[in-house]
């Protein structure tokens, strides 16, 4: 029987302006300093760092700097996230916030299941989700080492240390090749919210299938209780 939902922080916020704006300022960077490259190529190159699994972790820096790497010489990728730095920390504050829907999912999860947040060690999906009066809704927050996810053999002791089995377990994450793979290598049920930009990751192989995908936080209540009743 399921008692428990592990949540990665990132399904529940909408980060599409953020994105946008780090883009149109990260391509205005580029172009400063010589790459002359128009929004369409740049978002050819985001694309396939993202589709072909070149980021080791979601964080936004590592993205600059693969998409600085591939259009400039070696060392720019420095001098570039540098200079966005200080818009990165202005579009987290003004253009990151929860999914029009996620206060109700909460309120209905929470009603029934133990909820799991699943954060980085700086705190910053948790820091959103209070100022939103959405922390309430999470018996307890999960902080991987920082700016990585969680590894199989870490996801296990987590499960220990709560004395939560496998089969008690649905873990909703936003990538393929991190949390999805993790759960499925431990039995657990996985589902995938794809979220901005990674929705255009593809399956490369079966540990990458989750149990189900999802398009909106707002179906999560449904699936679970139907997954309950089989």
């Amino acid at each position: 029987m399921i008692n428990s939902v592990f949540l990665i922080g990132r399904t529940l916020l909408d980060k599409e302006n953020f994105y946008s704006f780090i883009d149109s300022r990260l391509l205005y960077l580029l172009n400063q300093h010589g790459a002359r490259i128009d929004i369409r190529n740049y978002c050819a190159i985001k694309n396939d760092i993202i589709r072909n699994r070149k980021l080791q972790s979601s964080n936004i820096e590592e993205l600059i700097i693969q998409i600085s790497k591939a259009l400039m010489p070696v060392g720019y990728e420095k001098i570039i996230l540098k200079f966005i730095l200080p818009s990165i920390e202005f579009a987290q504050i003004h253009f990151i916030y929860p999914f029009d829907d996620a206060k109700r999912t909460l309120e209905i999860l929470s009603k029934n299941f133990r909820l799991l947040l699943i954060d980085n060690q700086d705190n910053k999906i948790l820091k959103t989700l209070n100022s939103h009066n959405l922390g309430k809704y999470f018996d307890g927050c999960i902080l991987p080492s920082m700016d990585r996810d969680p590894n199989k053999k870490n996801l296990k002791l987590i499960l220990n240390m709560l004395e939560i089995t496998p089969k008690e377990v649905i873990l909703i994450g936003d990538r393929l090749d991190s949390y999805v793979q993790i759960a499925n290598k431990l039995e657990i049920i996985s589902i995938l919210l794809p979220t901005y930009p990674f929705n255009t990751r593809v399956h490369r192989n079966q540990n990458d299938v989750p149990t189900l995908t999802l398009n909106e936080l707002s179906e999560l209540p449904d699936t679970i209780s139907a997954m309950e009743q089989k």
